[in-house]
């Protein structure tokens, strides 16, 4: 089933593409939180999922024109939520994943 569902899945980001990238913001954290959650719901690897779909989001970073982030989370605390929204993008609840894009994007005060 992994050929058929990336096949979808590259079909779904093309037709979000337009919106997502014409003004940066509701759609384009939608559209990014998508890209990751899906993605990671397919498990097209046996292994390196993180470090793949790290490389693919900085390149949708970088045809957004939006600015290199981490991706990875860095304490024990931001892994443990991210999970939790990754189980809530595997159940197509792309809120928690949403939140976390936008706390990516949004420089800490």
């Amino acid at each position: 089933m992994v050929p058929v569902l990336m096949r979808d899945y590259g079909a779904d980001l093309a037709a979000r593409w337009q919106e997502a990238s014409s003004r940066i913001g509701d759609l384009t954290l939608e559209f990014l939180a998508f890209a990751e959650g899906r993605f990671l719901t397919i498990h097209p690897f046996a292994d390196f999922n993180g470090r793949t779909i790290r490389l693919f989001l900085l390149e949708l970073l970088r045809r957004l024109d939006l600015p290199e982030l981490e991706l990875a989370p860095q304490s024990d605390q931001e892994r443990e939520k991210y999970f939790l929204a990754l189980e809530a993008a595997d159940r197509s609840d792309w809120a928690p994943l949403i939140e976390t894009w936008q706390s990516r994007l949004t420089p800490e005060n």
